[in-house]
């Protein structure tokens, strides 16, 4: 990334080293042309003395059990301390090293007149806390855009800590986290930017890592706002949600207990709780839906549809458990969509047909992540003749825009993060090449980032429909009305959410919808079980 004005910001840390998680968030903005100009060392080091009689008189022993796992079993990859060597590179050259010894009055942090000084001196435009506790007063302001903060939890539900334990103890299905620009008020400060991920309930310890890794871009991401927009504006919290605290001891042996279960309840529900999904469609706006007639331990999946002037085709994926992939079938509506033709026998997972056409030809992306690819494809005699490469790299369900700027613009998840990040990449021709947008991944939300559908104009907007995998995969379907769409920027709302009719027998789950000639497709699913999906689940887990 090309910066025509350097900012330059600040970190504040209690030592030399940095948890692995904020290590890599300082790396990423050194990498990418932002430059690290001051580091403020935490110099009180010296507790007041305390006897030992003291220390036992008044030790928090509600909270034992709490204090001797976090600090000798607890060991998150995320947060393994790391030295941290500000001058690598990146940097054009090393930091200012200032150490300051803070004033403490309660639990809040003060910095002395002399060092705000110095700080100010600085001409910075925001500092980032990774250490010092609760900080208050003048400090706050020593930053043209203030002191920056992760919360790692959703403010709005819940304060305090530790991060993401009260979500993953209270089974809260979104586990937010915030970027902040502190205040005088404990986590209620301006919100800079807002991410929301899906609460892992099998193990606190994942979950955590996801949080604090995934969280990682976020500074970098709004510089990026304020090179486009020349400014930040972040909105004031107007939360009122409880502050908790570290749990107590019979919270922690109920911790100990959920563990235990839900690692069990999940491998069993992962081998005995099977997905069957299946397509089906409406035809001019009918009442109830047609569906289509998998085989027995097969499911199909992903449909779209197309029509042209020779016929409408409904491309879907047929998952076969027996082979422990799918291929892709295209079925007619000519042949009154009875009839499966399929169309791919790759050796590898094929799944997703987006289709489309362009210059009179029919044009297919389907998912290919095990290739380390996303292709294009023509369709043309029931069979997909390979185009050319679009991308490299391990993305899920990508679908692409023809936009109105006449760009093309790629819309993708990458498969390590599938339920929750959007990125888009950007073209001027189909053919590419294609470039990252400015602004990637441009969202990260478990609700509805990663595709549905192709993104169709509805009463003059573009309208995105994105799969909402907040309690399980493929809960419900999410249409977002795009507002902006360019290389630099992506905005857009929700407008409306789609989910399965209690009436269907698939009725625990939505995640795909597309509509052309009159015929709307979707699929749906349900829970079961099958032999053959046991065997196949077993295969997965043991990579036989």
């Amino acid at each position: 990334m090309d910066f025509d004005k350097k900012i330059r910001f600040g970190v504040m840390l209690d030592g030399d080293t940095l948890e692995q998680w904020q290590l890599e968030c300082v790396n990423l903005l050194t990498d990418n042309g932002v430059e690290l100009v001051l580091v403020i060392k935490n110099g009180d080091k010296h507790k007041p003395y305390k006897s030992f009689a003291d220390k036992l008189l008044h030790y928090p022993y509600r909270q034992i059990l709490f204090r001797i796992w976090h600090r000798y079993f607890f060991k998150p990859d995320a947060k393994k301390l790391t030295a941290f060597r500000p001058e690598r590179g990146g940097v054009e050259k090393s930091p200012a090293i200032m150490t300051v010894i803070p004033t403490i009055k309660g639990i809040s942090t003060y910095f002395d007149k002399e060092d705000i000084a110095v700080i100010k001196s600085f001409g910075l435009d925001f500092i980032l806390r990774f250490g010092f506790d609760i900080i208050r007063g003048e400090v706050l302001n020593c930053a043209k855009y203030g002191v920056w903060s992760f919360h790692h939890d959703d403010e709005r539900v819940v304060r305090g800590g530790p991060p993401g334990f009260w979500e993953f103890m209270r089974k809260i299905p979104q586990n937010g986290v915030i970027l902040q620009q502190l205040t005088d008020e404990l986590d209620k400060g301006m919100i800079i930017s807002r991410l929301q991920f899906n609460t892992e309930l099998h193990s606190y310890k994942f979950h955590l890592n996801k949080l604090l890794k995934e969280s990682a871009f976020m500074p970098l991401q709004a510089c990026k706002r304020l090179i486009v927009n020349g400014k930040i504006e972040p909105e004031l919290s107007q939360s009122n949600a409880p502050i908790l605290h570290p749990p107590k001891n019979m919270q922690m042996l109920r911790y100990f207990w959920l563990c235990c279960w839900r690692k069990v309840s999940f491998h069993f529900n992962y081998l005995f709780r099977q997905e069957d999904w299946n397509v089906g469609y409406y035809i001019d706006n009918q009442s109830s839906p047609h569906w289509l007639n998998p085989p027995k331990s097969d499911y199909f999946a992903d449909p779209f549809v197309i029509s042209n002037e020779e016929d409408t085709y409904l491309f879907f994926e047929w998952f076969s458990n027996k082979n422990g992939k799918a291929d892709l079938a295209v079925a007619k509506k000519s042949e009154n969509f009875e009839v499966y033709h399929k169309i791919t026998d790759f050796p590898e997972h094929r799944s997703y047909p987006f289709v489309f056409e362009y210059q009179g030809v029919i044009y297919c992306v389907p998912e290919a992540n095990k290739t380390n690819k996303v292709s294009l494809y023509k369709f043309e005699d029931n069979k997909l003749t390979l185009d050319c490469d679009l991308l490299n790299g391990c993305y899920v369900d990508s679908t692409l825009c023809h936009h109105d700027d006449g760009k093309w613009y790629l819309f993708t998840t990458p498969q390590k993060a599938s339920h929750t990040h959007l990125m888009i990449f950007v073209a001027d021709e189909l053919r590419g090449t294609y470039r990252p947008h400015f602004n990637n991944p441009v969202k990260v939300d478990c609700s509805d980032s990663r595709m549905a559908g192709k993104i169709q104009k509805i009463d003059g907007d573009l309208v995105r429909p994105g799969q909402n995998s907040t309690r399980h995969y493929g809960e419900s379907i999410t249409l977002n009305k795009i507002l902006q769409l360019d290389e630099y920027q992506y905005i857009e709302e929700t407008i409306k959410e789609i989910k399965p009719d209690e009436k269907w027998k698939y009725n625990r789950g939505i995640h795909t919808i597309n509509s052309d000639g009159g015929v709307t497709v979707f699929d749906a699913k349900r829970f079961a079980f099958s032999w053959q999906g046991l065997l196949q689940q077993i295969r997965q887990r043991t990579k036989v």
